[in-house]
């Protein structure tokens, strides 16, 4: 798939989640976004793997989700969960948005958009 430049919903969506960080990684991730494009993985869009300018990352596996996430409604009103994940190195690497509901993601209602704090696991 070919590489974009972000989408107006998909910056705006970085920088609520920015917006709520300590200011080391706020920064870290604005400056990411900043010289990211992206490239969508899967046909409906519902994954985007970012490309940041100038950073090769390492060949270390894995992944986290920021501690915020995005929640908003599908076309068809169905719930629909947004997550940022950062790699190993806390660099910016995709954005996954979860459809709870059956099907595909159909065109997410940016409007209805709330960002909340990720619950945090259950230790035992």
């Amino acid at each position: 798939m070919m590489r974009r430049e972000l989408t107006e919903n998909e910056r705006t969506f970085v920088r609520l989640i920015a917006s709520r960080l300590a200011p080391e990684e706020s920064e870290k991730l604005l400056s990411d976004l900043a010289s990211a494009r992206a490239e969508p993985q899967l046909e409906d869009g519902s994954l985007i793997l970012f490309h940041i300018d100038g950073y090769e990352r390492s060949t270390a596996i894995g992944q986290h989700t920021f501690p915020f996430e995005g929640r908003l409604a599908d076309a068809d009103g169905e719930p629909v969960s947004v997550l940022l994940f950062a790699d190993p190195a806390n660099r910016l690497l995709e954005l996954e948005f979860i459809r709870w509901a059956d099907g595909q993601l159909q065109g997410p209602n940016w409007a209805s958009l709330q960002i909340v704090e990720k619950p945090s696991p259950v230790k035992k």
